[in-house]
């Protein structure tokens, strides 16, 4: 397996993706340009100790973005809290 931090280059915070935080239980990051989903949600369930139920890619003019998703049970707010985003 790749290096979760070679996969994650940092997380997304936004007003947004606070929202989604706490009522969608999703978590944005910016990912390695060549990162795949299956790359993004490993790399997401090593770092965060988490199960990934989705994962969301889109290119934007700051990078690769994704969006995850986490699986009932887990808490995105508890994860984030652990990376020390809010």
């Amino acid at each position: 397996m790749v290096n979760p931090y070679d996969i994650i280059r940092m997380p997304w915070i936004t007003e947004k993706s606070m929202e989604a935080r706490s009522k969608e239980n999703r978590m944005e990051f910016i990912v390695n340009s060549k990162a795949t989903k299956p790359q993004v949600a490993q790399a997401v369930e090593a770092l965060f100790d988490a199960e990934v139920a989705k994962v969301n890619i889109r290119i934007t003019k700051h990078g690769k973005l994704a969006s995850v998703r986490l699986a009932e049970g887990y808490d995105a707010e508890e994860a984030a809290m652990r990376l020390g985003a809010f």
